[in-house]
């Protein structure tokens, strides 16, 4: 059985939230004073406020889509330079191009479920009597996970380059569920409020969330109990807030902090618990069940039935064309692998298809709709899961950030052995072995580009010619605020 089947009982308020009009964040209101208080008049009404927020990241405008596609479009994922092509704007930077990927729908939506994240914070407090200290705990640290997590994708959208601008302004920080207009903040304070919510949360979650004990608990309560602190993998958890924290402090140049994190994950998640093994061969490949996204290893990651419709067929099947189909060039692709027909990701990630001309192309499959096993109801969970953070990224934070280059190199070595793949030779430079992990194992998870942009890459390699490097102008990294939102905020400045 699924795990959206299991929850729909706790999200009636979904509806609610989604009858709000929000052209401007700033117009977001709240739910309505007598809903919203017999909401939070019980624990069970409070699990469905938080359940409703993480089924709305699914919205085409944040993970659905919008913070996935256009962002790996613009690293270079897939071969889409070409004059005819319908995301050639975005894989050549055009302006118009790279705004629209940062929507005005993004912000909207954002600000509009941080508007409601800060009503379920603030609710943790006036109704504190209501939960127990495990849901309090659990609940309110999700919670500020969440606010940290959303304002952090906003700050690599809309903000600067970290390492270059500090105290640029850049977003504003919403920490109240009112509707008013705040001013935006410098770079650096945005940085500490992110950081300080990943650190309550962390500090909230642990001793509270089951994950630490009893690992991800994916399947249903027996003899029909509450399912309020199981599914742990679709959560916000305890080990989720610490891969957070090490992705964040990374991006924001603190590498002895990313490198504490990553590798306490990895320890406690991992080596001494298994909690979050590494994607067995079997499970990899096997026919017509072959787990693409490595559910094991997902810390924390969206569980959508609308996965094949929202990612392949949206992007990726061959049914598309070759004008709108986002394809890699298969001699690129030999290249990233290393040839390695043994590699897992490079085997059982493409393949061979026809296409509307009848031609037989490469298409990336990873999210290609599985439907071997039988029903919905009676599927692999794997079929449905996107992938926000996962354990292999921790090896490749600490591979980059451990002081110790031999213990540095076993960090990627072992995630390359996991996908069964050789050893890097001894001699080799580590950092372009990570940037290629990252190119291999994000593809159409949309992380690669903030690779680039903490780095500040002065080039990227081409997706579309082999060898060609593409340029990259500091601009091509920054985006500026919807057109909305500045025109809304210059009205009301007046």
């Amino acid at each position: 059985m699924n795990v959206i089947l299991k929850i729909k009982s706790l999200l009636l308020v979904l509806v609610c939230f989604s009858m709000l009009s929000c052209e401007s964040w700033l117009q977001v209101k709240s739910e309505d004073r007598i809903m919203e208080d017999n909401l939070y008049n019980n624990p069970e009404g409070f699990m469905t406020a938080l359940n409703g927020i993480y089924i709305d990241l699914m919205n085409r405008s944040l993970y659905g889509q919008s913070l996935i596609q256009p962002f790996d479009i613009m690293a270079q994922c897939y071969n889409c330079r070409q004059d005819e092509h319908v995301y050639r704007g975005l894989a050549t930077y055009d302006p118009g191009a790279r705004q629209s990927a940062a929507s005005s729908g993004i912000w909207r939506r954002a600000y509009f479920l941080l508007a409601n994240i800060n009503t379920l914070l603030e609710h943790c407090e006036s109704d504190r009597g209501v939960l127990n200290d495990q849901y309090y705990h659990v609940i309110k640290g999700e919670a500020l996970a969440l606010r940290a997590m959303l304002h952090f994708e906003l700050f690599r959208i809309y903000g600067p380059i970290y390492s270059e601008d500090k105290e640029v302004d850049c977003i504003p920080y919403a920490t109240s569920s009112e509707p008013v207009m705040l001013s935006l903040s410098k770079a650096s304070v945005v940085v500490e409020k992110i950081t300080n919510d990943l650190t309550e949360a962390e500090k909230l979650l642990e001793g509270y969330d089951p994950v630490i004990t009893e690992g991800p608990l994916f399947s249903e309560e027996e003899g029909g109990a509450s399912n309020a602190m199981r599914y742990r993998q679709v959560r916000l958890n305890y080990y989720a807030v610490l891969g957070l924290t090490a992705r964040a402090a990374l991006y924001f140049g603190d590498k002895e902090k990313a490198f504490n994190y990553a590798s306490k994950v990895i320890k406690e998640a991992q080596e001494d618990n298994a909690w979050f093994p590494f994607v067995t061969g079997d499970a990899a490949t096997a026919s017509g069940v072959e787990d693409r996204v490595y559910m094991t290893e997902i810390l924390f990651g969206m569980y959508n039935l609308k996965r094949t419709q929202l990612y392949y067929e949206a992007s990726f099947s061959s049914s598309l064309g070759e004008t709108a189909v986002l394809r890699v060039n298969p001699d690129i692709q030999k290249i990233v692998y290393e040839g390695d027909v043994n590699d897992y990701r490079n085997s059982y990630w493409f393949q061979d298809m026809k296409d509307p001309d009848n031609n037989n192309t490469r298409h990336f499959i990873k999210y290609m709709g599985q439907d071997k096993a039988g029903t919905e109801s009676s599927s692999p969970d794997h079929f449905y899961m996107v992938p926000l953070i996962r354990i292999s990224e921790m090896y490749y934070i600490a591979a980059e950030c451990c002081p110790d280059p031999v213990k540095a190199r076993e960090y990627l070595n072992t995630v390359r052995n996991a996908r069964n793949i050789a050893k890097i030779p001894d001699e080799a430079e580590l950092m372009p072995y990570i940037e290629k992990e990252y190119r291999k194992e994000f593809i159409g998870e949309g992380q690669l580009f903030w690779f680039y942009k903490r780095l500040f890459k002065k080039e990227l390699p081409s997706g579309t010619i082999v060898g060609e490097k593409i340029p990259m102008e500091k601009s091509f990294y920054l985006f500026s605020l919807p057109q909305s939102e500045m025109d809304y905020r210059g009205e009301n400045q007046k």
